[in-house]
């Protein structure tokens, strides 16, 4: 079973960019492909859309990795991506921009975000 882990910026920077010493985007295709969902400890829907997030790292196991970060511990990862709402999703495929996606994602667009974005069946 794939759990969620919680990112801080540090975590970040070393496992999928380090916008400190890197000024274009990156991440490697020897990684897993991401998904990145930015939540705050005092946002209902955000906490309404956890058990849905749990299900996706549980359906996909190894296939890719899903993270959550926390936008009053990591502001600076959420500035990166511009997050102006949450919860806010963002889709990181190797070689490939990070996609955002705003809001609780149903399931099945969900489905299809992963199949089509990061390529993950």
């Amino acid at each position: 079973m794939s759990s969620i882990e919680i990112l801080n910026a540090e975590r970040f920077r070393q496992e999928i960019f380090d916008y400190e010493t890197q000024t274009e985007w990156n991440y490697a295709a020897d990684k897993p492909p991401v998904i990145l969902n930015f939540f705050a400890t005092w946002c209902g829907p955000c906490r309404a859309f956890a058990p849905h997030l749990q299900k996706v790292a549980e359906a996909y196991g190894d296939a890719l990795k899903v993270y959550k970060v926390d936008i009053d511990q990591a502001p600076e990862v959420a500035r990166l991506f511009e997050i102006r709402s949450v919860p806010s999703t963002v889709f990181i495929g190797p070689h490939e921009p990070p996609a955002l996606a705003s809001g609780a994602i149903p399931p099945d667009v969900m489905a299809q975000l992963v199949s089509e974005v990061l390529r993950v069946e």
